[in-house]
């Protein structure tokens, strides 16, 4: 058994019901086969479906009131909630100091994220930590959740309804009014796939 004690904080990817999330991969780190840095980013896909998406949702809103970010973006959802989101979309006027080093603490119109970054120690399955974190953003006031899975090629969508969609990659997925994406063709403008 691992001691949290024992655990550096770098190894913490999001805390969730004042419970830490640890990055995929920390037991090997900790066992010392792989090296901190191993497991601190992303694979190069989920990488560049971060970029791809974050570009094209910047296109998509451009000269609207919104700043799209991108890159684990830190949010302080309340005391012992503070998540992480790979692309958000945050209402200008909601965030009053941009040049602040805190986590934002005002809700994402939407996030993305692009598969799942802990190690399943607190969850059953992969599914209850997306339902989760999920429904903890949703309650803080994101209008709606995105995952991309790249293993099965499935994005899930719950929004304030709390109804869960689920979509191919080659299928249009709804982001916020009559905006929306079709991960397949952005793959296919890059020369991905």
């Amino acid at each position: 058994m691992i001691l949290t004690e024992t655990i550096p904080a770098s190894l913490i990817f999001e805390e969730l019901d004042g419970r830490p999330l640890y990055r995929k991969g920390y037991k090997k780190v900790l066992e010392n086969n792989l090296s901190p840095e191993e497991v601190m980013g992303c694979s190069f896909l989920q990488g560049l479906i971060i970029s791809i998406l974050g570009s094209f949702v910047n296109q998509l809103l451009a000269g609207k009131p919104y700043w799209i970010v991108s890159g684990e973006v830190g949010l302080h959802v309340s005391l012992g909630n503070n998540l992480a989101n790979d692309v958000a979309i945050f209402d200008k006027a909601l965030i009053k100091d941009v040049f602040s080093k805190k986590y934002p603490d005002v809700p994402p119109k939407v996030a993305i994220e692009i598969d799942i970054k802990i190690e399943g120690d607190h969850f059953p399955e992969d599914k209850d930590y997306m339902f989760r974190k999920s429904e903890k953003m949703i309650g803080f006031g994101t209008e709606r959740v995105i995952w991309v899975l790249t293993d099965n090629r499935k994005i899930m969508v719950i929004d304030r309804s709390k109804e869960w969609s689920v979509y191919g990659w080659e299928e249009s997925v709804p982001v916020f009014d009559d905006y929306q994406f079709c991960l397949n063709d952005l793959l296919k403008e890059e020369g991905v796939i």
